[in-house]
């Protein structure tokens, strides 16, 4: 009869699991994620939401692709970027940035858009009572130079009918400090941008939305170089970074609290109050047609916007600037 005891249970499970971490492990096939390089035409912000949830919810993933951000100062600049192709195929912009760039012999369109409308406002201080633009006559208003708001600000002053030597023009910085410090009485940007941040902060402000004075164009927008697009794999990866960008937005769209969250999480430097108050702000402007839609009517009412203002150095079509289904 042996002598030996048994062993207790948990060292047996012990030693099986050593001997099974011993053991030769057996290769897993591992998927190689395509990598693209996007560039954003602004900070990360809500308004680029849609971008930065669907790496967020493995919607690039899901596709085959890791897809990595870079930011530029305006939206200008990035279908520049985009047009020279060297760094980047693809990225954000505004529609009225992709048509200007188009008339100038870049070689971008547009793939989807997502602002049906112009976010832009021109906001005050409340006991100031600026409701309408001409009451802007007689005002110091602040202008970012480079800033694609300052052509938006040009449409909303020819859809009034306004006399811009009346009105005093300055420049400033991204921020609203000069507001703030009554250095000027108005500034512009999106309304789910430095306004919302104020709101946020408690502060009473007024906001002239120019899309409810004339100003008929598209705003954020996908873009592609043409030669990127005539390449048969890189028009599918950016029809995947379209489908995927399209789920991060219709989650913006559908629910904006759930939307909140997730970006805070990612950019917890962001207080979470204006986070809320813009990612609502984007679920409004997303509302309305099929996130990404772009039609022929809707580049017609641009191009038209931009040529009365001679925005444009040569004629342009809805074709030569967007990919229309």
């Amino acid at each position: 009869m042996s002598s030996l005891r048994p062993l207790p249970r948990r060292l047996l499970l012990l030693v099986a699991a050593t001997a099974a971490l011993a053991a030769p492990a057996t290769a897993q096939p591992v998927e190689t994620l395509q990598q693209v390089k996007l560039v954003l035409d602004w900070k990360a912000l809500p308004t680029f939401a849609g971008f930065f949830l669907a790496r967020e919810m493995g919607a690039f993933e899901r596709r085959g692709l890791d897809v990595r951000f870079s930011e530029t100062q305006g939206a200008l600049s990035s279908a520049s970027m985009v047009g020279e192709g060297k760094e980047f195929w693809i990225g954000s912009s505004s529609g009225i940035a992709t048509a200007i760039g188009r008339s100038k012999g870049l070689p971008i369109k547009s793939l989807a858009v997502y602002y049906q409308k112009p976010p832009t406002v021109i906001y005050t201080r409340t006991e100031d009572r600026i409701a309408h633009p001409r009451d802007l006559y007689g005002k110091t208003l602040g202008l970012v130079p480079g800033s694609i708001t300052n052509e938006e600000f040009r449409a909303l002053l020819a859809a009034n009918k306004l006399d811009r030597s009346k009105i005093n023009e300055t420049t400033v910085d991204w921020n609203a400090y000069d507001l703030v410090e009554k250095k000027v009485d108005a500034l512009i940007d999106y309304d789910e941008m430095a306004p919302s941040e104020l709101i946020a902060e408690g502060r009473r402000i007024m906001m002239i939305r120019l899309s409810d004075f004339g100003v008929r164009a598209y705003s954020l927008n996908l873009i592609v170089n043409d030669a990127a697009w005539a390449d048969p794999e890189k028009r599918e990866i950016a029809q995947k970074i379209e489908e995927a960008v399209q789920e991060g937005y219709n989650m913006v769209k559908e629910r904006p609290a759930d939307a909140a969250q997730h970006f805070s999480r990612l950019f917890p430097r962001l207080a979470p109050r204006y986070v809320d108050r813009s990612m609502a702000t984007v679920s409004q402007q997303l509302s309305g047609p099929p996130t990404g839609q772009q039609t022929r009517a809707g580049w017609e009412a641009t191009i038209k916007t931009l040529d009365q203002l001679g925005l444009l150095d040569k004629p342009i079509t809805p074709d030569d600037v967007a990919i229309l289904n």
